[in-house]
């Protein structure tokens, strides 16, 4: 990582978790475009982005995930699923983002040494199923953030509901993600934000019976229009109307055969697209895609993505089924 003033650093602290929580937790879902809520399926993961997609089918699952974000930083996340009834499940995870060291300096340039930087949370999910069509979910989540020698401790929580339809083979999602904000942290310095960044999303899912695959809208980010976009350096101006709308927009398709032995996705988050576009360079800014494959009990899965303009971030993702490993065993 570059040079950076400690002061600056710490101030970024708030931006810095309002970004980690965000993070996709693992390949299918990055693959996805990082935030669909409409999922219907055996994949835990996806009650990340809303706690309600977490069902009984889930159970006894061990997800391992880490991420390469850019050169000495990354990020990763743990997550076990399994079900306390026929209607209850229940998964808890861990993330970390470890950015790196670096070398810190005061305001006259005066080195001060190498410090290094991490975020960590823990999220508890429950989900019940209320009855044939729909799943509701709640996760709480502590975050624990430390940067050279500030820390910061936030408490947020996400709540979701899931409409599944088994006859029609649609689905459709509604999340509420980050609602809360800083509890704990230093008092000397401006922290950028004091709050996580709450995200209301909806989407819809529509899958097919003669076709292997599922084609996904989710519209992020329905509470937030106030855009800007920077022109040049002095200069702010507001991005239309219908720029605003597309950002709110995530395409997906999922290919998922009956016998769930692989999975190719791909994705567009056009939010992610205008934010990195590079007038001057073809980019695939916002373009995501990934594919996993099953071996008896293992699942293994890549995915590529692009959340900056210096480097393609790939997610690796290994799932463990318990309840086989179980069976061999006896």
């Amino acid at each position: 990582m570059g040079v950076l003033f400690v002061g600056a650093w710490s101030q970024q602290m708030g931006t810095a978790v309002a970004t980690f929580v965000d993070y996709p937790v693992a390949a299918h879902v990055a693959a996805l475009g990082g935030h669909a809520v409409s999922y219907a399926g055996t994949d835990p993961s996806f009650s990340v982005n809303n706690p309600a997609s977490l069902t009984t089918q889930s159970d006894k699952l061990l997800f391992l995930n880490y991420s390469v974000y850019m050169v000495g930083t990354g990020y990763g996340s743990a997550m076990y699923a399994t079900k306390f009834s026929d209607k209850d499940a229940f998964a808890g995870s861990f993330q970390f983002a470890q950015y790196g060291n670096m070398s810190g300096y005061d305001e006259h340039g005066n080195a001060t040494g190498d410090f290094s930087a991490q975020d960590f949370a823990i999220n508890a999910t429950y989900s019940r199923q209320l009855n044939k069509y729909f799943t509701i979910g709640v996760t709480f989540k502590p975050v624990l953030s430390t940067y050279e020698t500030y820390t910061s401790f936030s408490l947020g929580a996400d709540i979701g509901m899931l409409f599944n339809d088994t006859t029609h083979l649609v689905s459709a999602g509604l999340s509420l993600r980050n609602f809360g904000g800083r509890v704990a942290g230093p008092d000397d310095i401006y922290m950028t934000s004091t709050w996580m960044p709450i995200n209301l999303s909806i989407g819809v899912t529509k899958r097919f019976s003669k076709a292997p695959f599922g084609l996904s809208l989710t519209l992020q980010n329905l509470q937030k229009w106030d855009y800007e976009r920077a022109s040049n350096e002095s200069d702010l101006k507001s991005i239309t109307a219908g720029e605003a709308f597309a950002r709110k927009i995530i395409l997906g398709i999922d290919i998922v055969p009956k016998s769930e032995k692989f999975w190719i996705a791909l994705g567009y988050n056009f939010d992610r697209g205008f934010s990195l576009a590079n007038p001057y360079v073809f980019s695939v800014a916002g373009l995501t895609g990934g594919f996993g494959v099953k071996i008896k009990m293992v699942q293994l899965g890549a995915a590529v993505a692009f959340y900056n303009t210096a480097a393609v971030t790939g997610h690796f993702t290994v799932a463990i089924d318990i309840n086989q490993c179980t069976k061999k065993s006896l």
